[in-house]
């Protein structure tokens, strides 16, 4: 409550002078191609997910097929994106899902908590390549040095390692040659995440007015940065909170309106566009069984 009173706040504090016509404006102002573009990115960042989910269950020992995994992977997001609370909404769709091909409630639950670390932590290494990209524009916000800047993006970067020191192959495995259980596997499902950072990050900036791939490195810090204090709060699917911390630095991408505008587009698209294609295709596949057991 505490997290969603402030972020109440400094949204109202940010768009003290938003107006409805500015809302329309810029609207009107976002041309077809950005939304389609976003529309095209969402499915991408969600297909990147699939592999972090399917090397989590590889990585623990369960070979379920990757398309099976990928089919986990989009119903626990889209609820999680869309209701927060991902730990608790995540974990459950995943054991509803997960329990038909006979995995137990202690194995789902670990799936759930290796895939969720994975996103987590291939978000900081994502937001430390940022930061080393594109130091200049926040020494210039923050009136910092730039080294000082370079050194919180290398030190983002560190728990990379973790990555390859965590998800080690189990010694009774150890001759496998398993791909998932190599250092390239890993290496692999690192670039996964740090893909699926940037392409959900893509389909927001590509909302936004005149984006430019010059400018996406600053843009994508801030991202991720709003979307794991987010998470973090627990508030239901982030609301208020993620888009306080983008517009709170939205000097850095585009002027307030233009910044509020493209937030609410990418809720439409990226959160409830995915939850509402889980839904028809769940209800679609219930009505096909009722049927075919009549």
């Amino acid at each position: 409550m505490v997290s969603l009173a402030g972020a109440a706040w400094l949204i109202h504090h940010v768009l003290r002078d938003f107006s409805w016509p500015l809302f329309i404006a810029a609207l009107r102002a976002t041309p077809t191609w950005a939304i389609v573009a976003a529309i095209v990115l969402t499915p991408a960042s969600y297909v990147c997910l699939a592999v972090t989910e399917w090397f989590s269950l590889q990585s623990l020992g369960h070979r379920l097929s990757w398309h099976r995994a990928g089919r986990v992977a989009f119903a626990s997001y889209a609820v999680s994106n869309s209701l927060g609370f991902s730990l608790a909404t995540g974990t459950a769709t995943r054991l509803r899902l997960y329990s038909v091909w006979g995995l137990s409630a202690a194995a789902i639950t670990s799936v759930a908590l290796l895939a969720g670390a994975a996103v987590s932590l291939s978000g900081v290494v994502t937001a430390g390549l940022g930061l080393l990209i594109r130091p200049a524009p926040f020494a210039e916000v923050f009136h910092w040095p730039r080294w000082i800047i370079e050194g919180i993006g290398l030190a983002l970067l560190a728990p990379g390692v973790l990555w390859f020191a965590v998800l080690r192959r189990p010694a009774a495995e150890a001759d496998t040659a398993a791909l998932a259980h190599t250092r390239s596997g890993r290496a692999f499902a690192l670039l996964a995440g740090v893909a699926d950072w940037a392409l959900s990050g893509a389909a927001l900036y590509v909302l936004l007015p005149h984006p430019t791939l010059a400018g996406f490195p600053e843009f994508i810090a801030v991202f991720v940065l709003g979307s794991l204090v987010s998470a973090a709060t627990g508030v239901p699917g982030g609301v208020g909170v993620f888009e306080a911390v983008v517009l709170g630095v939205s000097m850095l991408v585009a002027r307030t309106q233009e910044t509020a505008t493209a937030l609410i587009l990418y809720r439409v698209i990226y959160s409830l566009g995915p939850l509402l294609a889980m839904s028809l295709g769940l209800g679609g596949l219930h009505m096909i069984q009722r049927r075919l057991r009549a």
